[in-house]
């Protein structure tokens, strides 16, 4: 990770991985979707408020980067008696930290800005 992002990431999802890294975003999944990949979308998943999400589809859309969609994530995981544990008896579900989450056309993006 010499540039502060992982060097595993998807070809045409780098770039914006790039771009939000370097504009101190914390990311940590993203795709670049399509057949074989774990989305059928192209998305990156990173930490932050509301404000950073809309940081983000405005830096993004600077960069000429075509947001499709921006979310703010609410989900529940797990809750087991021990605490981690996979193996001990599970309570139930409970909320976890909100994360934000951009959409991309990636075709839309690979096409060069008209400066015009």
């Amino acid at each position: 990770m010499p540039n502060g992002y992982p060097d595993n990431i998807d070809k045409l999802i780098e770039p914006v991985v790039k771009v939000l890294c370097e504009h101190g975003f914390k990311t940590f999944e993203s795709c670049q979707g399509g057949e074989g990949h774990c989305s059928s979308e192209a998305f990156v998943r990173f930490e932050g408020d509301e404000i950073d999400l809309i940081r983000a589809v405005d830096i993004c859309g600077l960069y000429g980067f075509w947001v499709t969609d921006a979310r703010r994530i609410f989900r529940k995981v797990p809750v087991y008696a021990d605490g981690n544990s996979r193996n001990a008896r599970l309570l139930g579900k409970t909320w976890d930290r909100p994360f934000n989450e951009l959409v991309f056309s990636i075709e839309a993006s690979l096409m060069p800005k008209d400066t015009g």
